[in-house]
């Protein structure tokens, strides 16, 4: 939580860098760098999930408390369900609210379905190692 509050602290140079969980896996990390280029025309998602710019994680967890219609609660929950950690990171740390809101911000201005957002946090999920398997 400390932590959290300190994001929003860092300056415009500021970066979150390294794995949540597990020490990196090279092999896995190219796969999500190349995997992460087919959303390189939305700002806000990160291209490097290990190497994310603090102003831009600040903004995502703002929109981590946004209420959502039913419509696309029914999007995000299914994402929920769907991901390979059941939620957009394997343990409720800072990146679980920064790719929460990514998706939440994803489904209200891009109209995201559950699928979509799936595909985008089993790319992007940061926890570390060689598989997407739930870690926690």
């Amino acid at each position: 939580m400390q932590f959290e509050k300190l994001i929003g602290s860092m300056g415009p140079e500021g970066r979150l860098q390294g794995s949540c969980c597990a020490p990196m896996d090279e092999a896995r990390y190219h796969q999500q760098i190349e995997g992460l280029k087919k959303y390189s025309d939305i700002a806000e998602v990160p291209p490097d999930p290990y190497d994310i710019p603090a102003q831009l994680a600040y903004r995502l967890m703002g929109y981590y408390t946004l209420t959502l219609n039913k419509d696309e609660r029914a999007a995000y929950d299914y994402a929920m369900q769907n991901s390979d950690m059941q939620g957009p990171c394997c343990c409720k740390c800072w990146r679980w609210k920064v790719y929460g809101g990514l998706g939440k911000y994803l489904i209200r201005t891009r109209h995201y379905t559950g699928q979509q957002l799936t595909d985008l946090w089993n790319v992007g999920q940061g926890c570390g190692g060689a598989t997407d398997t739930r870690m926690h």
